[in-house]
């Protein structure tokens, strides 16, 4: 210390507890926090209880190895020392389980068994503020066995259970804060199937995670299940002197998924805003719906969700806040993203704008074609469209001509901003009843408009390529019966 300086020690005022609760946790961020130490704590099953009744409480019990007594004190330290890390940890401030509980609620209470002693710590604010000590309190045998849930903990060898009391920030001054606490529990089922989507998989002994007695099901981003889904090689990217890889994954057309998929609210009208990157902090879901700049939201690109796998021995780089709900990647990562990044974007914009060709054969002769001009597109009829040229070209002058005029003003009446409308909400377009009488129609129009009709043989390898006849299964039998139909004498 330098001569002549004074050192006074300062203690934080009781109020610094009021403050903490302001750190902006949501109720999903605040679970799955407390979700994070169990799952530290090598629990295999995890009850989560949001009182549906009266809404006075939220309980969150876990069947872990538990806390012994000097180091549940520890755990409830504000800022308390989170010990050795190892590489598989998934905390980092010593804040969580304190900031996360009293951003809900005015009475955090903790008990847990560990090699079969219990113990029981209490933060109350109201207690605190009362007695203008930080005082944590240790609660009795006879108000242990008062608490909601305490018994089922009693059932299980070890294993913590925290509870949430005087709700006052999670159901603020609600009539009827029963309703209110049911209103969270389908939100908060849909958060944690998403970020502990990679924990939950059962197909890798994962855990299991129960919401007011509903089984959370893991939520794959990827759709990974889906054959459809494109996978690109995973790259690895040294940062920090430690590695980071990544993983893009290009979703289906919405043609492509199944039913029980099409239902997804990330796939469906909340499509656009899930694209991008998710960040995953030892397989936990940490960020998602963000390009970091790296490229825009736009309705071309949202097929496109990129997996970045980060360890926490580089969390210092990516700042991480308190709620492990944001990180935001270092600069030297996001220079050797924007390298991969064109190739990824552009195989999501594949999706939309190559869907009516063909690998390795000729481009489909499209019924609509794009005109580009200076200020924008438009749509019109193909003309030169086999069926349509036959069309026009069988009538008389007159005739044709009304017709052109009539497919022009129906290009004109294209309904571009509702279609853009459906399709940013990922609905899934259907094809009329009449689309295959319509297209056996038109093989006959075609069929009928040359004196010297082609051999079936050439006419199936064209219109293999042309709309909609490119997408009939059965092509070759249909245009071989449409051929025969006069040499019959029939129609």
């Amino acid at each position: 210390m330098e001569v002549g300086v004074l050192e006074e020690d300062v203690a934080p005022s009781i109020d610094l507890l009021e403050s903490m609760r302001s750190v902006g946790y949501s109720l999903e961020a605040a679970i799955a926090d407390l979700i994070d130490n169990s799952i530290a704590a090598g629990s295999r099953h995890i009850d989560i209880d949001l009182e549906p009744a009266s809404g006075d409480y939220v309980a969150i019990l876990d069947d872990g190895k538990g806390i012994a007594p000097d180091a549940a004190v520890e755990a409830l330290r504000l800022a308390g020392s989170v010990g050795e890390r190892t590489s598989s940890d998934l905390g980092r401030f010593g804040l969580g389980l304190k900031t996360a509980s009293l951003s809900q609620a005015r009475c955090l209470t903790v008990v847990t068994r560990h090699l079969g002693e219990r113990t029981a710590l209490r933060w109350d604010i109201d207690h605190i503020k009362a007695s203008g000590r930080w005082s944590l309190l240790r609660l009795a045998p006879i108000e242990v066995r008062k608490l909601p849930w305490a018994n089922r903990l009693d059932l299980q060898q070890s294993g913590t259970l925290v509870l949430w009391q005087r709700l006052d920030l999670l159901v603020g001054d609600a009539a009827d804060p029963g309703e209110l606490v049911r209103q969270r529990v389908e939100p908060l089922i849909e958060s944690l199937a998403l970020v502990f989507h990679r924990y939950l998989h059962a197909r890798k002994g994962g855990i299991q995670i129960v919401v007011n007695g509903n089984t959370v099901k893991p939520l794959d981003p990827f759709l990974t299940s889906n054959p459809k889904t494109q996978v690109s090689p995973t790259q690895k990217i040294a940062i920090g002197g430690d590695e980071v890889k990544v993983t893009a994954y290009t979703l289906p057309h919405v043609s492509g998924l199944t039913p029980d998929e099409r239902r997804r609210p990330d796939l469906g009208e909340h499509m656009r805003e899930m694209q991008g990157f998710y960040i995953y902090r030892n397989e936990r879901l940490i960020s998602h719906g963000h390009w970091y700049g790296l490229a825009r939201m736009d309705d071309l690109s949202k097929q496109t969700r990129v997996q970045v796998d980060v360890p926490n021995t580089i969390d210092y780089l990516w700042n991480l806040d308190i709620k492990k709900s944001r990180a935001e990647p270092p600069a030297s990562f996001k220079t050797e993203l924007r390298r991969l990044m064109s190739g990824v974007i552009e195989k999501g914009r594949r999706v939309y704008t190559y869907r009516g060709r063909r690998e390795g054969g000729a481009p489909t002769v499209h019924l609509w074609e794009k005109i580009r001009e200076r200020d924008g597109f438009r749509y019109e009829v193909n003309l030169e469209h086999p069926v349509v040229s036959a069309l026009l070209s069988g009538l008389p002058t007159g005739d044709a001509s009304r017709v052109l005029r009539l497919l022009e003003s129906l290009a004109d009446a294209f309904p571009v901003h509702d279609l853009f409308a459906e399709m940013a909400g990922n609905v899934a377009p259907i094809s009329a009843d009449r689309a295959d009488d319509a297209a056996v129609e038109s093989l006959r129009v075609f069929r009928d408009s040359t004196d010297t009709r082609p051999p079936v043989d050439e006419v199936v390898a064209m219109l293999a390529h042309v709309e909609p006849f490119s997408t009939m299964s059965d092509l070759d039998a249909v245009v071989r019966k449409i051929w025969q139909e006069d040499l019959d004498g029939t129609e």
